[in-house]
């Protein structure tokens, strides 16, 4: 087997939040036998045993995770004599109960009996140090898969990908394969921030640090080009890819893309187009007839690319050491956030059309009443792009 760091592992510790590593005595269970058989284990098949004493104290006992071809399920369970027995299956998981017996087995491995029939034995297993990593990611609306190799990628219709990590040794070929949802169509794929290619399928050589994002945009009904800096009215437009509509009291805001670029036109909305529009209803058949039929002669007085409006990295950086009350201060709002530990929290910003990870550091008191004004004393360590969340957004115009 070639040492590579596994995803399917690595996706599994980030749900599980594995940061109850590798403990050495028994948190709960028979007082005389002490369980010391922690870390990572492997059989001869490739499967993969994880086991953590817990350092949650909502769930004591241990942490269990187990990787094969057919299964990936993890959760706690308890110490019962001198075994860990319990259902590995996540509360949050929709999947059957996955209910095992995990005992000693040989001078060092250990033996998984799981209930209604097979065993795995285990032994201990080293994760390698990764040489390079691939981060695989998706834009848009689809899904990826992969494959060592030139070997065709299988799309899992169960458990459909849109990430995927690989830490390999060393220099390594992978094929990876896009597939777009439902109403979507896959417009290429980037490598370290550049256009590689628009195959949907690609042959990669890895010999360093590489990501790859397969983006995938709205299929449009006439995607025929359209020269923008000839078009007047609304109508040239209502065949592009829609990203988005709205109405102000005096403009008409229509989000489309072109060329695997977003962009917003601006009209002129007269006063009685405007009361017309507020008149439609919803659930009329002939809706979006009438709606085409009103706006299509609005007249377009701008058109910007919202593509080329998001910041450059650097000028993201620059927002590093200050604080949530200085964000707010200049416009910024947030919609979420979670705790990746008790003193490291990821808030999800807007900042006009955009939407960003912003991850900060500070006193947070209590992570079960948090709100957004807690955000306030926190100071920022990195802000990253995530997508245009509202390409219509008008702001101040």
């Amino acid at each position: 087997m070639k040492k590579r760091i596994a995803s399917m592992m690595l996706a599994l510790l980030f749900v599980l939040s594995f940061a109850a590593c590798v403990g050495e005595s028994a948190p709960s269970g028979d007082a005389a036998f002490t369980w010391t058989r922690t870390g990572y284990f492997m059989d001869e098949n490739n499967a993969m045993l994880i086991i953590g004493a817990s350092e949650d104290a909502e769930y004591p006992g241990w942490l269990v995770s187990f990787l094969g071809e057919e299964r990936m399920v993890g959760w706690y369970i308890p110490q019962e004599g001198e075994t860990l027995h319990g259902n590995i299956v996540s509360p949050y998981d929709e999947g059957e109960p996955f209910v095992v017996t995990v005992s000693e087995d040989g001078a060092d491995g250990v033996l998984m009996a799981v209930e209604g029939g097979g065993e795995y034995h285990f032994t201990p297993y080293e994760i390698p140090i990764a040489a390079f990593t691939v981060t695989v990611n998706t834009e848009g609306d689809g899904e990826i898969a992969y494959a060592e190799g030139d070997a065709a990628p299988q799309f899992d219709d169960d458990y459909p990908s849109q990430s995927a990590y690989i830490g390999l040794e060393g220099p390594e070929t992978y094929t990876f394969a896009a597939r777009p949802g439902e109403g979507y169509k896959f417009a290429g794929w980037t490598r370290n921030g550049e256009d590689y290619s628009t195959e949907d399928v690609i042959t990669v050589e890895i010999n360093e640090n590489t990501e790859l994002v397969a983006v995938f945009m709205i299929a449009g009904t006439d995607e025929t080009h359209v020269d923008l800096d000839a078009v007047q009215t609304v109508g040239e437009l209502l065949g592009k890819p829609d990203y988005g509509r709205c109405a102000t009291e005096d403009k008409y805001v229509l989000a489309f893309e072109q060329d695997r670029m977003i962009y917003r036109a601006i009209a002129e909305l007269p006063g009685d187009v405007s009361e017309a529009l507020f008149n439609l209803e919803w659930d009329d058949p002939a809706y979006e007839e009438k709606l085409r039929a009103l706006v299509s002669p609005l007249m377009v007085v701008k058109i910007d690319n919202m593509s080329q409006g998001i910041p450059a990295q650097a000028a993201l950086d620059a927002l590093v050491g200050k604080t949530g009350a200085e964000l707010f201060d200049d416009g910024w709002t947030n919609s979420g956030w979670s705790f990746t530990d008790p003193e490291s929290i990821v808030a999800y910003m807007n900042k006009g059309p955009y939407s960003f990870d912003v991850v900060m550091t500070g006193d947070v008191a209590d992570t079960e009443n948090f709100e957004d004004e807690d955000l306030r004393p926190l100071v920022v360590q990195s802000v990253t792009f995530d997508n245009i969340s509202d390409p219509t957004y008008l702001g101040e115009e």
